[in-house]
């Protein structure tokens, strides 16, 4: 009995080990896809207003006289809302006690995307599938050294349970003693079915779903002998959308906090995908690469038309 609950306390710690392995990937993928330019500032942490965004869906944006430089932190809302649900006053606070109260006109809230609500549930989701198909892989290709069952007599138990043990330790030579009558030991070999293959697609599809979520460009469609641009377009457009869901948020939150503290900056802030404008492309194969954006498809589409 306490071997079999050990077991399934090693088996449930190594479900829960890969899902969060799976979490900080994703995590990590979700909050380097964008680039913020001239972002100099010591007291500006690039990591960890990208995972407050991740965690949170937003992060403050604000001006410290005493610090004399603009810091970003996680806030409170204080007292009531406006007309469209956006904070009034805030209390912007630190990791090491920092607080302060601010009111509108003196902060610029920075969303993750423009539904402003946390990405952590959908990388959650993601993590826990990808983990559960990862481990079911592992103990699928575990299985294939051949499921075994033993019959033998009571009092050979011990005996049997030691020479499988040696068997999966992989010893070339494996010794017994007089008293085990292995005639009257039999083994059923039932091999398992193997499935890892079938299984890493449905990964892959995943992982795929979830680059296409967070605007990553990925070869998601079905490879043929050759596919037209307009098939490799319209496998895309979730990927575009998804771009400018999280990209314009930003892009907002830039240009207010350009405007709001543009003579505390030696330069103003910008921010960019990580390849470019949210709707770059890259299509074709490593010898025919072309890079195009959303008006060149308009431009051949009218043109087609």
């Amino acid at each position: 009995m306490a071997t079999n609950r050990y077991k399934k306390i090693e088996s449930q710690m190594k479900n829960l080990f890969t899902t969060e392995m799976y979490k900080e990937q994703f995590v990590s993928l979700a909050m380097n896809v964008f680039l913020f330019k001239n972002l100099k500032s010591e007291y500006l942490d690039l990591s960890f207003i990208n995972r407050e965004l991740i965690y949170k869906g937003s992060i403050a944006w604000f001006y410290d006289e005493i610090l004399d430089s603009i810091l970003a932190l996680p806030y409170r809302v204080m007292g009531k809302r406006d007309l469209y649900n956006n904070p009034v006053d805030i209390q912007v606070y630190g990791k090491n006690g920092y607080q302060r109260f601010l009111k509108r006109g003196e902060y610029v809230i920075m969303y993750d995307n423009m539904s402003r609500l946390p990405l952590i549930g959908n990388i959650m989701q993601y993590s826990e599938r990808i983990g559960l198909i990862q481990r079911t892989m592992d103990i699928n290709i575990a299985q294939q050294k051949t499921q075994r069952f033993w019959k033998t007599k009571t009092e050979n138990q011990k005996s049997i349970e030691d020479l499988i043990d040696r068997v999966d330790s992989c010893q070339e030579v494996i010794t017994t003693f007089s008293n085990v009558n292995l005639d009257e030991t039999t083994c059923n070999l039932i091999p398992a079915t193997f499935v890892a293959d079938k299984l890493s697609e449905q990964k892959d599809k995943i992982w795929n779903e979830f680059l296409r979520l967070i605007g990553v460009a990925n070869q998601s469609f079905q490879k043929k002998e050759r596919n037209i641009r307009d098939e490799i377009f319209i496998s895309q457009a979730g990927t575009i959308a998804s771009r400018y869901a999280r990209f314009e948020s930003r892009r907002i939150a830039i240009e207010k906090i350009n405007e709001l503290f543009g003579d505390k900056l030696n330069e103003k802030l910008e921010v960019e995908y990580y390849d470019g404008l949210p709707t770059t492309l890259v299509i074709g194969d490593e010898n025919d690469m072309e890079v195009v954006d959303d008006e060149s498809m308009v431009m051949e589409s009218d043109i087609m038309e």
